[in-house]
């Protein structure tokens, strides 16, 4: 949504086009509702075209989590909906809106406070990833976290296979190398955190979740930054 939305935004692709790339091959067409002066729900493409009537220039992705409202700019009802679902897209210029995805296929539009703080760049992003996974080597080699089983190993690998996300070619050629190994960092962090490695003592268990938290923040810090306008 983030990273097509802001392409049609840009005129780098019309929005219904836009609009495919958001619903894929097996959803039925995404409805937006909420949006300022209309009525109901809204398909997609309109409702693109309505946001850039409104000024809005780009579409940003925020991934938070409990704890961490992290590029989250208000109210509070917003950011706690926001928070539960994991997931929110703010605009970028124009009306401040924040959508929020409710059922498959359907979002809504909220008025959100405006946001002057500037998100992280894709290359920042990118450093910091880079840096954690080099820290953390150590402490996850040390815990066991990287050793796993067959079965772990083979979804980890299927992931890799599966996961080719298609971001619009307007985007930095970056940000489709960054998203990945973003991705692929979450997902080993979702697989070690099925299981206890070889952390035996109170001071490696929490050693090891300090490690794979800060992995799950850099890595989705990464994913915001890749599928987000670029910060100018």
């Amino acid at each position: 949504m983030a990273a097509w939305g802001s392409a049609a935004l840009a005129g780098a692709v019309s929005p219904d086009q836009a609009a495919d790339e958001v619903r894929g091959s097996h959803d039925a067409g995404h409805r937006v509702l909420g949006l300022p002066d209309e009525d109901g729900a809204v398909n997609l493409a309109y409702a693109l075209a309505r946001l850039r009537a409104l000024g809005v220039t780009g579409l940003r992705l925020v991934l938070p989590r409990p704890g961490d409202a992290t590029g989250l700019p208000g109210p509070p009802a917003f950011n706690e909906r926001a928070i539960g679902r994991g997931e929110a897209v703010l605009t970028v210029g124009g009306r401040a809106l924040g959508l929020l995805g409710e059922t498959r296929g359907t979002w809504s539009a909220h008025p959100v406070a405006p946001d002057s703080r500037t998100p992280v760049p894709l290359a920042e992003a990118s450093r910091a990833l880079t840096a954690m996974m080099r820290d953390a080597a150590a402490v996850l080699a040390r815990l066991d976290v990287a050793r796993w089983e067959p079965a772990a190993a083979d979804v980890l690998a299927a992931r890799s296979r599966s996961v080719r996300p298609a971001l619009p070619l307007s985007v930095d050629p970056g940000a489709h190398t960054v998203l990945e190994q973003a991705l692929r960092v979450a997902s080993i962090v979702e697989l070690a955190r099925a299981g206890e490695g070889a952390a035996v003592s109170a001071d490696q268990m929490a050693a090891r979740s300090q490690v794979l938290r800060d992995l799950d923040v850099a890595a989705r810090r990464a994913v915001e930054a890749a599928c987000s306008p670029p910060v100018t």
